[in-house]
């Protein structure tokens, strides 16, 4: 795939505001939070989880 810079720059804004708005990483949530069973954290990976299969999804079939 192409490098598209604008594009990548975006993907950076979202990611730190996801980062601030839940609150911690994927990596935090995914092996602390759910190594200590907190159902926050549990809601969180599900949410990465659904986003990052939607992206994929949507990324390889609609361009």
């Amino acid at each position: 795939m192409p490098i598209n810079l604008w594009g990548m720059a975006l993907a950076g804004l979202l990611v730190g505001f996801g980062t601030a708005f839940g609150s911690g990483c994927t990596s935090g949530h995914g092996v602390c939070g759910l190594a200590r069973l907190s159902p926050r954290s549990a809601a969180a990976v599900a949410t990465f989880l659904v986003a990052a299969v939607a992206t994929t999804t949507f990324i390889r079939h609609a361009i």
